[in-house]
């Protein structure tokens, strides 16, 4: 799934923007490595950066969720909205602006619990959080989202 994310990245935005990251197996980015004064864990399936400026504008994530349940649904929501608060804490200590970005698609996402997830995480941090999947990418990641006012 992050070859197909990275591909339609490419295609529809890479005059303007870079998104680096593992294709498919392979290690996370570290947040750290993106933002030096980050401390901890917070690793990252893709970041992406205005081209030009070398600028990080988002951190995300891709994910295929088979149908789920129980504590493996819920380590799942839970890791998602804990990404959100750490992003959320570092950029108002830091000041360093981005966005975070879920990509999800599966079955999982008809599973109550998860799509309840993505609802509530979805606008949150000020509009600097959003889900999507891979067939509504075109409608919820634009440039104006990735690059406007943060």
């Amino acid at each position: 799934m992050t070859r197909l994310f990275f591909a339609w990245f490419e295609e529809n935005y890479g005059e303007l923007m870079t998104i680096s990251g593992p294709r498919g197996a392979g290690p996370d980015i570290e947040l750290s490595s993106v933002f030096p004064n980050f401390r901890g864990s917070f690793p990252c399936d893709f970041v992406i950066r205005v081209k030009e400026s070398d600028e990080p504008v988002a951190v995300g994530f891709v994910r295929y969720d088979s149908t789920r349940g129980g504590a493996q649904s819920d380590d799942r929501t839970g890791g998602n909205s804990n990404k959100v608060a750490l992003a959320k804490a570092f950029s108002a200590e830091h000041g360093d602006k981005f966005r975070v970005l879920f990509v999800s698609d599966g079955p999982g996402l008809a599973h109550g619990d998860i799509w309840k997830e993505a609802r509530r995480l979805d606008g949150d941090w000020d509009g600097n959080v959003r889900v999507t999947t891979l067939k509504l990418a075109p409608l919820r990641v634009t440039p104006d989202w990735l690059i406007g006012s943060k």
